[in-house]
């Protein structure tokens, strides 16, 4: 069944020019007070000129860089293209390269253009030499020589770079972003916040926007410095001047920390001693923390102070939690960082197949779900002998099965609880939210002020959770349905806008719900309002499972083996433990599981793992505990015509699968087969490649934890001469009586996956 294709949207000719006079309108509107005299020469030069010149104008400022090649400026729309440049040239928006142009220059010629320049002045060199070689000895040539070149008269330098720079940076307050996001919102790409609510300039001042633009570019240059450019900035002064505002703070903070890093790594002393000093004017929690380790390595006495003051006055979660376990193991001895105590003091373990190594949450959460648990009286020691040994515990009829259900929230959950219950506060306030409509943060949440400036509202939305009903079977008291109904009128009212706080699922408010259901609601607004005084600190490291056993709810934070507790994480771990959440720490460790199910695929097709071949034929065989307990075969119509080749091959004929479902007709059946399975193939890519096409011709999403037994086979059972599954069932006596068919090669594979699920299990 193919999907219906959708009508593509189309610009007009000259939309540039309407984003431009866009742009220019809002930054007159609400910027006029924040622009200098050059921004307004910049503006006002563009509006005088003719209206061909502005289209070749808005093409010029779109490009990257301060160079252009004025041979690429040729637009069908544009009327005379070389007429327009001549103007621009003209009216002093452009100028010829000179001199000091050149080592800039060079950087952005490609390896023919260096070719040309480096053949024309009869330089000794391999055409096919790296670029970088190239561009070595062009350094080496004269400046008039580079600039007395054919190639520079095709160059042009751009003499408003730092203007438009500052203009884009008000509009989108960074400088990664250009005018190509309004074609992306008009094209339905990016979805923007509706321009009629929160427009308004991001600056109270000019000084403020000025400083922040600042120490902007100066954070971007970093990036582009070889170590003597490195040493040579970090001596302005100006690199130590106070930042004016939140924007410029925040800007200022992370250039601080990033020079730092990047000086330190240069192998010089002085370097190091001004990466101290940047780090010390830096509030970045992770500037302080490297400052007091380095200052550690040479003063231990000043180190100790300074942890001290942390201690004494706290400024950040992270920054506090490190401050407090550095001192306790180097200062009082202690053996274990608070981490990993934590990790072996509130953490049980669980013993999940290795297939899941790249998706430990979806092992844990599959083994939770897939347990059919006994609530018994095992001796913990007993318990967990029989893990180790890999064997499941006996059953005891007589006693309740417990009920488990596992979701998969980490961030999401709480990011999505906090937006939705302060939906009104955050983005709804004219006067609170400043910006242009591609803005996703609301201001309260960049400055981390929300209880500050709204203690009272945020309190009544919190009242929403602590209106209890009391609920006897849990002795414990549950939220009324207020708070959901609120939920779901700001989820129907709003769902889609872009927010910068978390993303709209439609599955969020059933989770929520659940969640709801078996929490008690002061704890559910206990931690809201710490979130709402702090987010920025509370924003992430939250636990990735929420697990609810016999209606009981607890979090999970999962780690593999190797994995240790981000600080983060133990930040918000201990937050939601002050709000009275129940949250454990679950240690896994690689075993084969004998109650974990597979499903062991093949399929036939008409061909290779390309695009245009289908399936012709599916085979899947069930596997649990050692035992094949089911199986599923079908052939499928792959509505094109199945290759002689491939009828002498597997003997599947155009009048076989002419009368035969399609996979659309299928997919639910098989999907059921396959529920919480282990997707198992011999060469497991080829029929797991085939079933995402399948998939995605019905624009569904498919993806399960994969095993191949190809892989297996060649770890377990090395030595064999071909790992064919032909080969393979001849070696060990298995039965493949009906090769190329797929319920036979998928029977065979089984019997190969049981082969080495018993190897595991013996290890």
């Amino acid at each position: 069944m193919q999907s219906p294709v959708k009508s593509a949207l189309i610009l007009p000719e000259k939309y540039y020019l309407d984003h431009f006079n866009e742009f220019l309108a809002y930054t007159q509107t609400h910027c006029a007070a924040l622009l200098l005299p050059a921004h307004h020469d910049f503006i006002q030069r563009f509006e005088q000129m003719a209206h061909n010149t502005q289209c070749m104008f808005v093409r010029v400022v779109n490009r990257k860089g301060s160079f252009i090649a004025c041979s690429t400026l040729t637009y069908g729309e544009i009327e005379d293209c070389q007429g327009a440049l001549a103007l621009l040239t003209e009216c002093g928006v452009l100028r010829s390269i000179v001199a000091s142009d050149v080592s800039t220059l060079l950087e952005t010629l490609n390896k023919a253009q260096l070719v040309e320049l480096l053949s024309s002045q009869q330089v000794t060199f391999k055409k096919s030499a790296a670029k970088a070689v190239l561009l070595a000895l062009a350094r080496a040539l004269s400046a008039d020589a580079i600039t007395q070149h054919t190639l520079c008269d095709d160059f042009k330098v751009k003499t408003f770079v730092d203007e438009w720079q500052y203009l884009l940076f008000l509009f989108f307050g960074n400088l990664n972003s250009a005018l190509d996001k309004f074609s992306m919102r008009d094209l339905g790409v990016l979805k923007t916040r509706n321009k009629s609510k929160q427009q308004g300039p991001r600056f109270d001042g000019i000084e403020e926007a000025q400083s922040a633009f600042y120490f902007a570019q100066q954070k971007q240059r970093l990036g582009f410095l070889c170590p003597e450019g490195l040493i040579a900035l970090a001596q302005q002064q100006e690199l130590q001047q106070t930042p004016i505002g939140v924007t410029a703070h925040e800007y200022a903070a992370h250039f601080w920390y990033e020079i730092g890093c990047a000086l330190l790594a240069i192998d010089c002393e002085n370097a190091k001693t001004q990466a101290l000093a940047f780090w010390r004017l830096s509030t970045h929690q992770k500037a302080q923390e490297r400052l007091i380790r380095e200052t550690y390595k040479f003063d231990k006495e000043r180190a100790k102070l300074a942890l001290e003051a942390l201690l004494d006055a706290p400024k950040d979660d992270e920054l506090s939690l490190f401050a407090f376990d550095f001192y306790q193991r180097k200062f009082n001895q202690a053996k274990l960082s608070v981490r990993t105590q934590r990790l072996r003091e509130h953490s049980h373990k669980l013993y999940i197949d290795e297939v899941y190594k790249d998706r430990v949450e979806l092992g844990v959460k599959r083994y939770y779900e897939g347990q059919n648990l006994c609530v018994d009286n095992t001796a913990p020691g007993d318990k967990q002998q029989s893990e180790l040994q890999g064997e499941p515990l006996e059953q005891n009829p007589a006693q309740p099965l417990a009920n488990i259900f596992a979701y998969r929230t980490e961030n999401r959950l709480f990011r999505a609880l906090f937006g939705l219950t302060f939906w009104h506060e955050l983005f709804n306030e004219a006067d609170r939210a400043t910006g242009s409509e591609f803005d996703r943060r609301p201001r309260l949440i960049k400055e981390n002020c929300l209880y500050d400036e709204l203690g009272a509202q945020v309190e009544a939305r919190l009242a929403l959770f602590t209106q209890f009903q009391r609920q006897a079977q849990y002795q414990v008291s549950r939220p009324t349905s207020h708070a959901m109904t609120y939920l779901t009128q700001v989820a129907s009212r709003y769902f889609g806008q872009p927010n910068g706080i978390f993303r709209w699922n439609p599955k969020m408010l059933e989770i929520i719900s659940v969640f709801l259901q078996h929490v008690n609601g002061q704890w559910v607004a206990n931690h809201l309002r710490a979130m709402a005084k702090n987010y920025q600190g509370l924003k992430d490291g939250y636990p990735d499972l929420m697990v609810i056993e016999n209606q009981q709810l607890r979090f999970e934070e999962v780690k593999a083996p190797g994995d240790q507790l981000r600080a983060n994480q133990l930040v918000s771990i201990d937050a939601l433990q002050n709000a009275g959440f129940n949250v454990g720490v679950c240690q896994v460790e690689w075993r084969y599981n004998p109650q974990q199910p597979y499903v062991v695929v093949d399929v036939e097709t008409t061909g290779g793992c390309k695009p245009g071949h289908r399936i012709t034929e599916i085979g899947a065989v069930k596997v649990i505990g050692g035992k094949v307990i089911d199986s599923w075969s079908s052939l499928i119509n792959p509505e094109r015509r199945v290759p002689h080749f491939i009828t002498r091959l597997t003997g599947i004929s155009n009048d076989m699968v002419e009368d035969a479902p399609l996979f659309c007709e299928v997919i639910d059946d098989l999907e059921r087969f396959m529920q919480d399975c282990i997707f198992v193939a011999h060469n497991v890519n080829f029929d797991y490649g085939f079933f995402k096409l399948e998939y995605g011709r019905l624009e569904r999403a498919f993806s399960m934890p994969k095993l191949c037994t190809v892989r297996e086979m060649r770890k377990y059972y090395p030595g064999s001469k071909s790992y064919s599954l032909g080969k393979l069932t001849k070696e060990y006596g298995l039965s493949l009586d009906n090769h190329h068919r797929a319920l036979c090669d998928a029977q065979a594979a089984a019997e190969l996956l049981i082969m080495v699920n018993e190897k595991k299990h013996t290890l």
